[in-house]
């Protein structure tokens, strides 16, 4: 019976030791600091940044480090990484000009690794924007020692990346549009949707800064909201959307687009015009007035009317008595 008991709480035992692991290596608590860098080198020169892994679990994580170039394509600005170079545009590359000491590390529990990446920039390098990711993708094994404190080690599963935007010093092309600016010409309700598109056309990322304005028909501002500060990556397009007024409003109103970006501050402007009108409720208003106008009349034809004609009968009535009692007088 003893060896029973013992042997059901090993296997518990046991069981909850692998649901942890197993948990522990599914979840990956990773954190990678900083997650953005952006710098500014004149071609010809090197530099270098630090990029720390971190480890918040309770077991060792072991992985590939890499570098690539990566790119933004669809309208919210989500970072895709390009694994193969051959794909990247010459245009925006920038990952041959990263080395790193190695390209396996564990990182232990409850830790951290700091890795230093070398930066060179070709003489011949045109002026403008670089994207590269330095990324840690986790691999199920633990890798061995290679010596020092860095181990090797495969693996294959989410990554974690840094983000580097390098500027290439010199003369670049700044050009954003505001490729679109609508919303719906009618409302029976506020708050009015606003959508914005932003196209950046440049050889470098701009995160403009700006506001939609909302005023009445007499040039009054009714309402205001500030453009959430995104960056736009070249060849790419960024949404935006906004809401503006209350939702009890009426009559016409005018939205103003105004917004600025890049060094020289070029700006965006456009504009539109909304009717917001409540019609079903005027319409119930208008309903609710006229059941009211035709009660009041039938009020004062049951009553009114009614009243009268009695006075004119009793009236008649009243003349015709007079009219017997003088016949009445001349007779006696």
């Amino acid at each position: 019976m003893k060896k029973i008991i013992i042997l059901l709480v090993m296997t518990v035992v046991m069981v909850f030791v692998l649901t942890k692991v197993v948990n522990a290596q599914s979840i990956m608590p990773l954190i990678v600091a900083p997650s953005r860098q952006e710098l500014e080198i004149s071609p010809g020169e090197k530099s270098a940044i630090n990029i720390r892994f971190y480890n918040s679990g309770e077991m060792p994580v072991s992985g590939i480090l890499r570098i690539a170039d990566f790119i933004v394509q669809d309208k919210e600005g989500t970072p895709v990484i390009i694994d193969n170079p051959s794909l990247s545009s010459p245009k925006y590359s920038g990952a041959s000009w990263f080395n790193i000491p190695y390209d396996r590390i564990t990182i232990p529990a409850t830790d951290k690794v700091t890795i230093q990446a070398n930066i060179t920039v070709p003489e011949t390098a045109r002026p403008g924007g670089r994207y590269v990711a330095v990324y840690f993708e986790p691999g199920p094994e633990v890798p061995k020692p290679v010596g020092g404190n860095q181990e090797a080690g495969t693996g294959v599963g989410s990554r974690i990346a840094a983000l580097v935007y390098l500027k290439v010093a010199g003369v670049t092309n700044e050009k954003a549009l505001l490729s679109r600016f609508f919303a719906r010409t009618f409302f029976e309700y506020g708050p009015i949707e606003v959508e914005s598109q932003i196209l950046n056309r440049g050889d470098y990322h701009v995160r403009p800064r700006g506001v939609i304005t909302m005023s009445n028909v007499f040039g009054a501002p009714v309402d205001q909201i500030k453009l959430k500060e995104e960056n736009i990556f070249p060849d790419a397009v960024r949404n935006f959307e906004n809401k503006l007024g209350k939702k009890w409003m009426m009559g016409k109103y005018k939205l103003n687009f105004t917004a600025s970006y890049g060094e020289k501050g070029q700006v965006l402007e456009a504009f539109t015009y909304v009717w917001v009108f409540p019609w079903r409720v005027a319409l119930a208003v208008i309903l609710t007035i006229i059941v009211i106008i035709l009660m009041v009349n039938n009020l004062y034809k049951n009553i009114i009317v009614k009243e009268t004609t009695l006075e004119e009968e009793l009236k008649k009535e009243k003349d015709e008595i007079e009219k017997l009692k003088s016949q009445l007088r001349k007779r006696g």
